[in-house]
């Protein structure tokens, strides 16, 4: 399992694209390729924010995860 990789800031901002993503799909008159192509980028913005993981991130490296917030891991040393 990664370590944790986000911050408080863009957990809320992926949870509000969620939201907004969600939302979009639901008042959508038609379903298309985007229906679920939009729930599932939904679902993962959402599994970003409880878990406070992104798997993208971690592969290419970026964490930002402030290092005084609760359970984020030490800066690592070079």
């Amino acid at each position: 399992m990664i370590e944790r990789n986000l911050g408080s800031t863009e957990r809320v901002l992926r949870l509000m694209g969620a939201i907004i993503l969600a939302a979009w799909v639901a008042l959508r008159d038609s379903h298309d390729v985007l229906t679920p192509l939009a729930l599932l980028v939904a679902t993962a913005l959402t599994l970003n924010f409880l878990f406070s993981r992104c798997y993208l991130w971690a592969l290419l490296g970026f964490n930002s995860c402030e290092h005084d917030e609760k359970g984020c891991p030490p800066p690592r040393q070079q």
